[in-house]
């Protein structure tokens, strides 16, 4: 084995962990499809990922959720923008106006979830953030019988097998191994 396979390999792991990936089943009326994709806002692809998602059939509903950053419009309401120009109907969106972070975004998602008596959940992120956003919807709808399916975006340039290879994603390596490992130690989401 060759030194560089073996540097690689704990790094390919650590991507790996970082990015759950679920085998998706379609929504129609013979199976048990996910009720709502969940983009949780951020990086700019998420929303294409689950834009693709909506159109091949995996759910039909759009739960974006993120509030404003800056300026009045919510992170929310320009995901929506971009699935309008995409040609889907605002009807089949449901926008989350209020969450500032990872935790606030299951939050005042869960609401809509309880109030839309939805089961199923495809969760989109980053790739890198995948894990921290499953672990948080895991430990928020603790007791309920929702249940999730991890979609991380195939368009990032962050990539499981090779995110070492950029400092920038080094450093998101790194800060969300930090933030996950310290929410699964504490027990706290936050």
């Amino acid at each position: 084995m060759t030194v560089a396979y073996q540097q690689r390999v704990p790094h390919i792991l650590i991507g790996k962990y970082l990015s759950p990936a679920d085998v998706l089943i379609k929504a129609d009326p013979d199976s048990i499809g996910a009720d709502a994709i969940v983009v949780v806002s951020g990086d700019n692809d998420r929303m294409k990922h689950a834009i693709d998602l909506y159109k091949q059939g995996y759910a039909p509903k759009l739960i974006l959720s993120g509030g404003a950053k800056e300026g009045f419009t919510s992170d929310a309401k320009t995901m929506q923008l971009e699935a309008s120009r995409s040609g889907i109907s605002n009807e089949v969106v449901i926008l989350e106006e209020k969450a500032n972070n990872t935790y606030e975004n299951t939050l005042f998602t869960k609401e809509i979830v309880k109030s839309q008596g939805f089961k199923s959940l495809i969760l989109v992120t980053s790739p890198y953030h995948q894990r921290r956003v499953y672990e948080t919807f895991k430990s928020v709808f603790r007791g309920s019988d929702v249940t999730f399916q991890n979609s991380p975006s195939i368009y990032s340039s962050w990539k499981a097998d090779s995110w070492w290879k950029s400092e920038k994603e080094t450093n998101l390596t790194q800060e969300e191994i930090i933030k996950t490992l310290w929410a699964k130690l504490t027990g706290n989401y936050k």
